[in-house]
């Protein structure tokens, strides 16, 4: 594999309200949900290069341990934000906008 790496940013926040609103007009089953380690797999695979998992999570009260565990075993690393407004968005434009100085892609 190369040295570069491939930056996987993922907005976490409220993703089974979006899929299952959305798209599935109903709460989604396990088996419907997103394969986020597949999905860690098929960049490596398709880009060569190692791949960094950074899933963006909007903590509201009590921190969902394990969820966040469960990302942790798949390989993502969780970036647990607190605040006013969409905490989320902000924090992933100001993570892909410190990457742009790595040697990378987004």
């Amino acid at each position: 594999m190369s040295e570069r790496t491939t930056y996987l940013l993922i907005d976490g926040e409220n993703i089974d309200a979006t899929l299952g609103t959305s798209i599935l007009q109903r709460r989604p089953q396990p088996d419907e949900r997103p394969r986020w380690k597949r999905l860690l797999g098929y960049l490596e695979d398709r880009w060569d290069q190692p791949v960094k998992g950074l899933f963006f999570l909007a903590i509201d009260g009590e921190i969902p341990i394990p969820f966040v565990q469960a990302l942790t075993a798949l390989g993502f690393q969780p970036i647990m934000l607190r605040g006013e407004g969409k905490v989320v968005d902000i924090g992933i434009q100001r993570t892909a906008e410190a990457l742009l100085g790595r040697e990378g892609d987004v």
